[in-house]
């Protein structure tokens, strides 16, 4: 028991100590004041003055002193108990203590946030490394349902399974890319790419319900190229092919072509689909936005896809919008700027 009031004697002497060390300039600057009071009534009075009229005056100043350095104290002394006892301190409680103190309750509370940002970050970076794992490793199921479908006897029964695992690879190879946002930097690749190429190998992976809907496919891309990374690009455009599929109308179109400009290229997707709501339009890039418009079939949207092609976009240096003038389906916009000199390619 001695051991522990002896302790606390201790940590109160440090606390005063260095309370006291804070607050000298203001000891120093309150005795300053009293002496030039002292020294202005003692010049201005002279004779007139009685000695115990100023004696008392001194008195009354200096308690009023040493009361506020208690009570500054008392303060100063509770918000270092916080400092050791809370990890964070809230804005009600910094607000009944001094200025000084702000310093060392900001980096306190700082130092907590970044801890729990990096915790919150690797959480996030392991789930990102799982899912993508876990995408891969059920590639190879997949593949052995495609095979044992192929031996279905029930043509109805085929088509409807060959449906749902072309869907569930659809999903997985979102998951995959979705995965990978988090960090893209470290997973692009800037080079020279052959638009048309990109098109088509985004065409190939919803073959199979391009061909099952009656698509019509327009191409009216010849050799351009642009400055970009082909597997992001291919991404994006496939969330535009996966719309006008989910959306499409009777005798389903997508239609792929080009305006060439002196410093940019555009590339113009545009389908006969139902199209987006007017007032759906200034929201379609917004995480989660899902829209108003009627879904085709038994999809069910995550209002993710153009929010990721946004955000991939940007990361990219291309410029995505939509065609509000367009009423007859969809129209999308992709323009890249000729920025090969800034990647330091090859023209």
């Amino acid at each position: 028991m001695e051991k522990i009031l002896l302790k606390q004697k201790k940590e109160w002497v440090i606390i005063l100590i260095k309370y006291l060390k804070e607050k000298a300039q203001f000891i120093i600057l309150g005795v300053i004041i009293l002496i030039f009071i002292n020294g202005y009534f003692l010049y201005l009075c002279g004779t007139r003055l009685y000695l115990s009229d100023l004696f008392y005056l001194d008195i009354i100043l200096i308690v009023v002193g040493i009361a506020l350095i208690i009570k500054g104290y008392m303060r100063y002394q509770q918000i270092n108990k916080l400092l050791i006892t809370q990890q964070v301190i809230t804005t009600k409680q910094v607000n009944n203590y001094y200025q000084d103190q702000y310093l060392n309750i900001l980096e306190k509370n700082n130092k907590y946030y970044q801890e729990e940002i990096n915790h919150l970050s690797g959480q996030i970076q392991e789930l990102s490394t799982y899912i993508s794992r876990w995408a891969h490793e059920a590639k190879l199921p997949i593949a052995s349902m495609r095979l044992m479908n192929e031996r279905n006897k029930d043509l109805a029964l085929k088509k409807e399974m060959r449906l749902t695992i072309e869907r569930i690879q659809l999903l997985l190879n979102t998951m995959l890319m979705s995965s990978k946002l988090r960090n893209p930097e470290n997973d692009i690749k800037i080079e020279k790419v052959l638009l048309a190429q990109v098109i088509k190998e985004s065409i190939k992976h919803h073959s199979y319900f391009l061909i099952n809907d009656y698509f019509t496919i327009d191409l009216e891309v010849g050799n351009e190229y642009v400055y970009s990374d082909r597997r992001w690009l291919t991404y994006m455009l496939d969330q535009f092919i996966a719309n006008s599929i989910k959306y499409k109308r009777d005798n389903p179109k997508i239609h792929f072509f080009i305006e060439q400009e002196e410093q940019s290229l555009t590339l113009i997707i545009e389908d006969n689909g139902i199209g987006i709501a007017k007032e759906d339009i200034p929201y379609i890039f917004d995480r989660g936005f899902i829209g108003h418009n009627l879904r085709d079939g038994d999809y069910r949207s995550t209002g993710m896809g153009l929010y990721f092609v946004k955000d991939i976009a940007s990361r990219l240096q291309i410029v995505v919008e939509v065609d509000e003038t367009f009423i007859d389906g969809s129209r999308f916009k992709l323009k890249f700027i000729n920025n090969a000199e800034y990647f330091l390619l090859d023209y």
